[in-house]
């Protein structure tokens, strides 16, 4: 699970609270972005690629996604970040079709036919969780704590006329 000292705890929260409470779309996008997130993290040059993305699912996503590969997820992402659709999934699934919480049944890494079927809120939990755990594996390594330096946060900055002190969204 995320741990409240991780810097990633923050946004890993944010994205399971947005599934729980009723915001799939946003909850989907941001966790199709994680993958991403963690290969700029350690990357030298802080940036990303879709190779490199699909090397960091095959590393770190177990058993709970057995049913896509990563080139079904960076279709995916790129399809929901991009284009507001799932992508172009030719590769292990046609189709990805999340339950969105709160009927009787949940669904977790399930294929029917040519379909993909989550549950979101089991989506997302998973894949958080497969970052919680990534992070705890590398949050010694000197690129990652570099780049960390380097993004965003949640802080509490004195602004105003009156100085109060406010929460905001900002980098480092």
């Amino acid at each position: 699970m995320v741990q409240p000292e991780s810097p990633l705890h923050p946004l890993l929260d944010e994205i399971n609270k947005a599934a729980v409470n009723g915001l799939p779309f946003l909850a989907v996008a941001m966790t199709v972005a994680l993958p991403d997130i963690c290969v700029s993290l350690a990357s030298v040059n802080g940036l990303s690629t879709g190779q490199l993305y699909k090397e960091w699912c095959k590393d770190n996503l177990g058993s709970e996604f057995s049913f896509v590969t990563g080139d079904d997820l960076w279709s995916m992402r790129c399809g929901v970040l991009h284009n507001g659709r799932f992508g172009d999934l030719r590769h292990n699934v046609n189709r990805i079709v999340f339950a969105i919480s709160g009927g009787p049944v949940t669904f977790q890494n399930c294929k029917m036919n040519d379909a993909y079927i989550y549950s979101v809120v089991d989506f997302c939990k998973n894949l958080t969780d497969a970052v919680s755990c990534w992070y705890e594996k590398h949050k010694n390594d000197a690129t990652i704590k570099a780049n960390f330096a380097a993004s965003y946060a949640i802080q509490v900055w004195r602004t105003g006329p009156l100085y109060s002190w406010y929460d905001c969204f900002g980098m480092n």
